[in-house]
C-alpha cells in the first residue's frame, strides 16, 4: 500500500514548516517508542522505551507475584491500561505480569518472557540460608 502526501503550492507557501514539523513528530514518536529495554538489578526492575524519554522503575521489594501471560492481540502495543493492569509493550503478545503491594499490576511485553521472569524470580528469591560452623 502506497501512501502519498500531497500539499498544494499555496499551502506550502503559507506554512512551509508544516512538512518538516510532521516528519519531526513522526521521528520523535519512532525514537520514543521503537524499542523496549528492561533491566533487572539487585533493587529494581527498570523499563525504558526508545531513547529513554519514557521510563518506569519498580522496586523488587514491592513485587508480590510474577507470572508469564499472553495478551490478546486487541490490547496492542505502547503504554496503556488494560483489564489486567498497565501494559508496556512494543511487539508480540508474551508479557510478564507483576503484581505489586503499592500500585496496580503492570505487564511488560517481551520476546524473552521466560528469561525476564527467571531474572526477576532470581532476585525475589530469599538468599539461601548459610549454615553455621
Amino acid at each position: 500500500m502506497l501512501v502519498t502526501l500531497s500539499l498544494s503550492a499555496a499551502t506550502l507557501a503559507t506554512v512551509p514548516w508544516l512538512v518538516v514539523a510532521l516528519f519531526g513528530l513522526l521521528a520523535l514518536g519512532l525514537l520514543a517508542y521503537a524499542t523496549l529495554t528492561v533491566e533487572v538489578d539487585a533493587e529494581n526492575v527498570r523499563v525504558r522505551f526508545g531513547i529513554g524519554l519514557i521510563r518506569k522503575s519498580i522496586p523488587l521489594s514491592d513485587i508480590v507475584r510474577c507470572e508469564i501471560v499472553r495478551t490478546p492481540s486487541w490490547w496492542g502495543w505502547g503504554i496503556h491500561w488494560t483489564p489486567s493492569g498497565w501494559l508496556y509493550n512494543v511487539s508480540g503478545r508474551a508479557a510478564v505480569r507483576l503484581e505489586m503491594t503499592s500500585q496496580r499490576p503492570l505487564m511488560i511485553g517481551s520476546d524473552e518472557a521466560e528469561r525476564l521472569k527467571a531474572a526477576i524470580d532470581a532476585r525475589l528469591a530469599p538468599p539461601a540460608a548459610e549454615t553455621m560452623a
